[in-house]
């Protein structure tokens, strides 16, 4: 019943263009295979018969990628090394082809994989270690290029488009769609003057193919990040085929994102830290290849300037993104290159003249620092998520996260797969946070892989740097029925944090998890819990007050796709309502 609830509900929330976007998907991927259309031609017929792509804009700003990311360039070489002889690594999840075998993107062995792998194969980000890595493309062998030509070939040989079920489905959902514009405009252009006619021509059909598709199916249906992904692919394939309409089309998507994608503290309405590093991405390319050939956007420009600026007060003193909601390590752009690259562009986000942010808040996108420097606090209070935006929302209302000298002590879960199942369900749920679960309940209604609803509508107040406080309720049909209070005070060596539940029945459990690198110890004469180092010194204290238990669990934790760590979790108990907490002590603030 629930899981019902949860999908109508979640249904009722989209908006009127995400209603008719998936209507058209659904009507177009049941009727066009089954007329006696071939779909497939009609797109290579409209291939211009000869024409020469704009490269250039897309080769200098490919550049800029690749001096954002050097330190990381060693990484690329190897993956691009690996793929060349049949190894390819999406996900964390390694595929080695036979001897003798080129990589294949409708292989068994493909097809076996995960939907999120297989959309990474069909996009060939097996190709972006190659143009990320190749600052001097003249060092690429010939053998390479032929090995990278095979790849291509591979795929004209048998995927036309609305064959049986594929049209929107399998190979050319837009969303892979979108990674082969990209992957392939980028390398060539860099390895234009290496790849001989032949090859080249079939590049340059290829992506022509791939957007004329794609301006065909735009992902309204879908919206967020799904939209900005297509809208960069348009332009770049309007820059690269000069191609005005192409160009245009994706302009306009960026305006709307730019005006409806954002908080106006520049966050992205999704609330995933990598899912806005990925959007920025985006934006900041789009911006460069316009500005280049003078059709800028002060609207797409503001909504960059203000997405770096939100990383910039987001930063955690490790300068790695907290794992809040779908989020992990290694998939988007790092955090600093993210910056590099934005400043690059021309798009400086420092407040100050010597280059500083001060900011403590983001208060519509619902993230409040405590602390200065190495060791600071991060508390999560906003609401579950955007309505019409669930898939990538995690359940933590008033997560905190713990930084002490630079190093994670208090984490959030991150994310293991996007396919249903219960590590997915697990990670998503209240009880992998930093924060307080009633009974056994959810507070929102969670189903499938990316289906939620529900509400909470916290009121938060925050004073800088001193006091936050968050207050909700909780009920409705297939919901429990609570009130949740929590407030976080600062005190001269560490942090307060009362929680005050009004409920009918229990238990009340406040949860802390603790990084995989540190060590819980509890001190049974003394009723806390200290939190160690790997070098075992002690690094903070736990002490639970107002009538409660404190105990230690082991739970998962996932800071990249495919990779599982055990950890501690601190479990503070209570059987009735009331008034409660911990006080987090930093132990060498004596």
């Amino acid at each position: 019943m629930t899981d019902h609830l949860t999908l109508v509900g979640t249904a009722l929330n989209k908006q009127p263009r995400q209603l008719f976007g998936i209507a058209t998907r659904t009507v177009k991927s049941s009727v066009l295979p089954r007329l006696p259309v071939d779909v497939d031609s009609r797109y290579e017929d409209r291939i211009p018969g000869e024409f020469t792509p704009h490269i250039e804009p897309i080769r200098e700003n490919t550049v800029r990628l690749q001096e954002s990311t050097v330190e990381k360039r060693e990484t690329y070489e190897s993956q691009a090394e690996a793929a060349v002889g049949g190894e390819i690594t999406f996900l964390n999840e390694t595929m080695l082809f036979e001897d003798g075998e080129a990589v294949s993107v409708d292989a068994n062995s493909v097809l076996a994989q995960s939907l999120h792998w297989q959309l990474k194969c069909w996009g060939f980000e097996h190709l972006k270690s190659v143009w990320l890595s190749s600052h001097n493309p003249s060092e690429v062998s010939d053998d390479d290029i032929a090995v990278h030509r095979s790849w291509l070939d591979d795929w004209m040989g048998d995927h036309p488009i609305a064959a049986d079920t594929r049209y929107l489905r399998r190979y050319w959902m837009p969303h892979s769609v979108c990674l082969r514009i990209l992957n392939w405009a980028r390398y060539d252009s860099l390895f234009a003057d290496r790849l001989g006619e032949e090859f080249r021509k079939a590049i340059r059909r290829f992506i022509y193919k791939n957007a004329a598709f794609l301006s065909d199916n735009v992902e309204y249906g879908v919206g967020g990040n799904h939209l900005v992904e297509n809208a960069v692919a348009l332009v770049v394939a309007g820059v690269y085929a000069d191609e005005p309409a192409w160009r245009r089309q994706g302009h306009r998507i960026f305006e709307r994102a730019a005006e409806n994608q954002f908080f106006e503290d520049g966050g992205h309405i999704e609330r995933s830290p990598m899912y806005h590093l990925i959007v920025l991405q985006r934006f900041l390319t789009a911006v460069d290849l316009l500005e280049a050939i003078g059709e800028a956007s002060e609207p797409i420009r503001r909504a960059a300037a203000d997405a770096a600026r939100f990383v910039e007060v987001l930063r955690p003193p490790d300068d790695r993104i907290p794992l809040l909601n779908d989020s992990v390590f290694g998939e988007a752009l790092p955090l600093v290159s993210c910056l590099t690259y934005s400043r690059s562009i021309g798009i400086e986000t420092a407040s100050n003249s010597n280059g500083e942010i001060h900011e403590k808040s983001l208060p519509e996108s619902g993230f409040y620092w405590f602390g200065d420097g190495d060791t600071r606090l991060l508390v999560a209070a906003h609401e579950v998520t955007v309505p019409h935006l669930p898939g990538h929302a995690h359940v933590h209302p008033g997560q905190i996260c713990l930084w002490v000298d630079g190093k994670r002590v208090l984490t959030d879960t991150g994310v293991f797969e996007y396919a249903a199942g219960p590590r997915r369900q697990r990670a998503r749920s209240i009880r992998s946070h930093n924060t307080v679960q009633v009974g056994d309940a959810e507070p929102v209604r969670l189903a499938s892989s990316f289906w939620l609803s529900g509400s909470l509508d916290p009121k938060v107040e925050y004073w800088e740097n001193s006091r936050l406080r968050m207050a909700y309720d909780v009920g409705g049909i297939g919901r429990p029925t609570y009130d949740h209070e929590r407030e976080i005070e600062s005190e001269s060596d560490g942090w307060r944090i009362t929680d005050q539940v009004g409920c009918e029945e229990g238990p009340i459990l406040s949860r802390l998890h603790v990084h995989p690198e540190c060590e819980t110890v509890f001190e049974n004469d003394e009723g806390y819990v200290t939190i160690e180092d790997s070098g075992e010194t002690q690094i903070a204290k736990v002490e639970a007050f107002d009538h409660t238990e404190i105990d230690i669990e082991t739970a998962a934790y996932y800071p990249a796709y495919g990779k599982e760590q055990s950890r501690s979790v601190i479990v503070i108990h209570r059987e009735r309502p009331g008034r409660f907490g911990a006080r987090l002590r930093i132990t060498d603030a004596d």
